[in-house]
């Protein structure tokens, strides 16, 4: 059993390091004794553990020690290797029993006594000490872990709010230019999600994050030029087309579509003045399509969903049975279903999410 013990120490400022060195009840003449460590840190909960290590000691020759007695404070966590019986290593191999016990906050230290025999007849008694660490070691107070996460397209800004801690939960208030206001304390593992739409590109739109009280950040929405080169019609009957037109004055465009449904993608290189278009037929269930947009010297992406035609009611008089709609609709129109972006976020947070700690603000 040869390892390396590795702890992370210091937890709030507190842990401490504390080694015990073995106090020997034996004669001068009487070498044999066991070696005995005592390493403490606090706990994140409260309170401190002390981890002993037990060695034979260095002895000259190749007789073996082994446990007789153990006494110690408390009781041992589980899965101790101090037991009665076990062998003491020698500590040339690198090796060691090992033991944890845990404590409350309010025991000032730790002690153990081990009683030991060798082959060759001897026996010894050893001691160790070590106090609680320095500063004390009482719970620490949970923080809120609240994390947000902004994606923004060619129509609007994605805004993902939420918590990790659920002894404390994070307040996010989000806050738009053109009047929107909203304050959420998700719960863990409900995360916040809307879409706000730009209705007015020469207007633009921010969208301002607090959380718990602070400023975290203003998002802007930028009007990438690219994002005037494809449009999309959908109908619930014939599925999403897109059209793909490139300006006499714009230079080669690729347009790359992924269906996240079927899996399947289209490339495809529009040259400056040209046009082309993608269709997706419809499936008897929605999904949404990822695209790229991208030049040599810029690059855009971003989703948009497609949803089949609500199912038909029987009608309750003899009224003939309306037929399917069939509606088309801008790329635009289709992002601003915040419903429709609500079921789908957890696709968009799949791949577009660039996540932020809210505490790095």
């Amino acid at each position: 059993m040869n390892r390396t013990l590795k702890r992370v120490l210091g937890l709030a400022g507190s842990a401490v390091l504390g080694l015990a060195g073995a106090v020997t009840f034996a004669s001068a003449a009487q070498a044999h004794h066991v070696e005995i460590e005592g390493i403490t840190e606090c706990l994140p909960e409260g309170g401190w553990t002390v981890t002993w290590q037990v060695t034979d000691w260095n002895s000259q020759g190749d007789i073996e020690g082994s446990i007789d007695t153990i006494t110690v404070d408390g009781s041992f966590n589980e899965g101790t290797e101090i037991v009665e019986g076990a062998i003491l290593p020698h500590p040339s191999t690198g090796e060691y029993l090992e033991g944890s016990q845990d404590f409350a906050a309010d025991v000032t230290g730790a002690s153990i006594t081990i009683d030991a025999v060798w082959d060759n007849g001897n026996t010894n008694t050893s001691s160790a000490y070590v106090p609680a660490p320095e500063g004390g070691c009482e719970a620490e107070e949970p923080t809120p872990q609240g994390y947000v996460d902004v994606y923004t397209d060619c129509f609007g800004i994605n805004v993902w709010a939420w918590n990790e801690s659920e002894e404390v939960l994070s307040e996010f208030t989000i806050e738009t230019s053109d009047g929107f206001s909203e304050t959420v304390t998700p719960a863990v593992g409900e995360d916040y999600y809307n879409y706000f739409e730009v209705t007015d590109p020469e207007a633009g739109l921010t969208v301002t994050i607090s959380v718990d009280g602070e400023l975290y950040d203003t998002f802007e929405w930028i009007d990438n030029p690219l994002c005037h080169y494809a449009a999309v019609e959908s109908s619930c009957v014939d599925g999403l087309t897109f059209t793909l037109t490139v300006p006499e004055d714009g230079e080669d465009t690729t347009f790359y579509f992924y269906n996240y449904a079927t899996e399947e993608e289209f490339e495809v290189t529009v040259a400056a003045g040209g046009t082309d278009t993608v269709n997706f037929p419809a499936q008897s269930e929605e999904f949404w399509v990822y695209y790229e947009i991208y030049t040599d010297k810029d690059f855009i992406s971003g989703e948009t969903p497609w949803y089949p035609c609500p199912p038909e009611t029987p009608s309750e008089s003899p009224s003939p049975k309306p037929e399917l709609p069939k509606t088309g609709s801008s790329l635009t129109i289709m992002i601003s279903s915040a419903a429709a972006l609500i079921v789908a976020a957890g696709v968009i947070f799949f791949l577009m999410r660039r996540r932020r700690a809210a505490q790095d603000w």
